[in-house]
């Protein structure tokens, strides 16, 4: 189920319906029972997301072509301050200064 999730999220991502409910309406499953299959997986729609939106973001900042701007928005997020708050929890560092950053 959790690789299911991701490909919902991945499509889904740009368009900013990236809502646990919008996610079980594609898989034809409640929330509740999306909710509680994960969780039987040992993980939950939200650390799902966060794995997605964290290895997608990594992608596209090595793309010198997309922009931190244009990446926030391909992640879903509304403001680029959130997705920065988002990328320095998940790496200690800011978008900016890991696509400065050597690989």
């Amino acid at each position: 189920l959790q690789g299911m999730v991701e490909n919902q999220l991945v499509s889904a991502l740009a368009s900013g319906r990236v809502q646990a409910a919008d996610i079980a309406e594609h898989l034809g499953m409640s929330v509740r029972s999306l909710s509680r299959r994960l969780a039987e997986e040992g993980t939950s729609f939200g650390e799902i997301l966060d794995r997605v939106r964290r290895r997608l973001a990594l992608r596209y900042l090595e793309d010198e072509r997309v922009s931190v701007q244009q990446t926030a928005w391909l992640l879903g997020y509304s403001e680029i301050a959130s997705f920065s708050h988002a990328f320095k929890r998940w790496t200690g560092t800011s978008p900016r200064r890991a696509r400065c950053e050597p690989s």
